[in-house]
């Protein structure tokens, strides 16, 4: 479950070369593009504000500067934690839906294990990688449908700068209190399950997101090749 805050880092990575790519091919196409995930995103961040005792200032899917959508909210009546929840609430949401709609296309992913080795849940997220796109049927119009809503909905799992400033805290707090009830022997079973869920459904978000990236990268170095000849 410790490999979660890496899949969140790469999601960030990820999603920010994307935004810098692909936006400036076609900004305008690439905001109605990732709508879908903006909206999921968004929402999550007020739903989750609203239950942590806060109050909805603002709400927007428009994009403004860098960023495709924002939400204002007043403090939360719950400190730290609150915050922190508010922030990874799209890592929470956006999965969720995917995770819904993998089951309405038919498309499954293993579970990865409960686990605090880095090194077990990164070698099972490999193999569970290759083993999701070689079972993917490639001849049925649904699976690029259900990449695409992979596609938009893993980019708006992925936390903004804001957000990872703002769930650090509260996370350092959830991390001490787990290793804390760890070391005692205390059950977390409910714990690992939790985890094991949200970083299944950030597996399958991250999927889609890399093949695009690498497919990106590679048409950027032949078209500056081709520049470079003439």
């Amino acid at each position: 479950m410790y490999f979660i805050p890496l899949q969140a880092i790469a999601l960030y990575l990820i999603s920010g070369y994307l935004h810098r790519s692909l936006s400036s091919a076609s900004k305008n196409l690439y905001v109605v593009l990732m709508l879908p995930g903006t909206i999921v995103h968004e929402f999550s961040h007020a739903v989750v504000a609203l239950l942590m005792g806060a109050r909805i200032t603002k709400f927007s899917v428009i994009p403004s500067g860098d960023t495709l959508g924002h939400v204002e909210y007043t403090a939360p009546k719950i400190p730290l934690i609150g915050n922190a929840a508010i922030s990874i609430a799209p890592m929470i949401g956006c999965p969720a839906i995917l995770l819904l709609i993998s089951c309405y296309f038919g498309v499954h992913f293993k579970s990865p294990p409960a686990s605090f080795d880095i090194l077990v849940e990164s070698r099972f997220f490999i193999d569970g990688t290759l083993s999701f796109i070689t079972g993917l049927d490639y001849l049925n119009w649904k699976t690029y449908v259900f990449l695409y809503l992979a596609l938009t909905l893993g980019a708006g799992a992925a936390p903004s700068k804001t957000d990872i400033i703002s769930m650090l805290p509260g996370l350092i707090v959830i991390v001490a209190a787990i290793y804390a009830l760890n070391y005692f022997d205390v059950n977390i079973q409910y714990l690992y399950n939790a985890f094991s869920l949200l970083s299944e459904a950030l597996s399958i978000a991250m999927i889609p997101l890399i093949a695009v990236t690498v497919i990106v990268g590679m048409l950027k170095l032949i078209i500056k090749s081709k520049l470079a000849v003439y």
